[in-house]
């Protein structure tokens, strides 16, 4: 009888962390949000597509920002989590992340800003050149 109970209890122990893990990879882990309204305009789920664009935008980063404000007043903010950490190492950040945002300014198609966070949790935000249409193309924003 106790092995019973035993095996009941343990497989109810397993089923609630299947239900877990299914429930988190269903999660939306890529949002657009417009900034002039402020509002999240579109979400979908991390793909290898999605974080190629992502790597592409580190890649492209060219300087830090000294902007004391760096958010345009129209445009997108993109937030992209990636499947996997990714590392990132230049002249100004040396650290692995799993997330980015980006901004898009309206009048900048090929120009933009990118967040990384540090391990403390320290944004830092950089210029970038990267052509934004692509990435709005795959997440269907006109």
């Amino acid at each position: 009888m106790r092995k019973k109970a035993f095996f009941i209890t343990l497989l109810l122990i397993s089923l609630t962390f299947l239900v877990n893990h299914i429930v988190k990879a269903e999660e939306l882990n890529i949002k657009v949000m417009e900034l002039k309204t402020n509002k999240v305009i579109s979400e979908s789920q991390s793909s290898l597509e999605l974080d190629k664009e992502g790597k592409k935008a580190i890649k492209s980063i060219k300087k830090i920002t000294v902007e004391a404000n760096p958010l345009p007043n129209e445009g997108y903010l993109f937030k992209l989590t990636f499947t996997k950490p990714v590392k990132v190492k230049n002249k100004w950040f040396n650290d692995i992340i799993s997330e980015v945002i980006l901004i898009c300014d309206s009048t900048h198609a090929k120009e933009g800003k990118i967040v990384l966070y540090t391990d403390e949790n320290t944004p830092m935000f950089f210029d970038i050149e990267y052509e934004f249409t692509i990435l709005s193309e795959k997440l269907n924003i006109k």
